[in-house]
C-alpha cells in the first residue's frame, strides 16, 4: 500500500516535526547513514522502514 495511504491516526508531535530536519540534513539520500539504533521519533524510523520494505530511496526518486 502506497504510504500516503496508510494510515497514521496519532498526531504528530512537536518533536518528530523538529527532528524531522535534522534527519534530512544527517541521512544521506540513500540511507546508508541511517541508524535504526539512534534516536529517531518512531514515526521516522517507520519512514525509512516503509522506504526499505518498498525498495524505495530518495536517490531513486530523483533520477525519475
Amino acid at each position: 500500500m502506497p504510504l500516503e495511504q496508510t494510515r497514521h491516526n496519532k498526531a504528530i508531535s512537536r518533536d518528530t516535526w523538529s527532528q524531522l530536519l535534522e534527519f534530512f540534513n544527517k541521512v544521506d539520500t540513500g540511507l546508508e547513514n541511517y541508524d535504526a539504533e539512534g534516536a529517531w521519533p518512531y514515526l521516522i524510523d517507520e519512514f525509512v522502514e516503509y522506504l526499505n520494505e518498498n525498495g524505495i530511496n530518495h536517490s531513486k526518486m530523483v533520477a525519475h
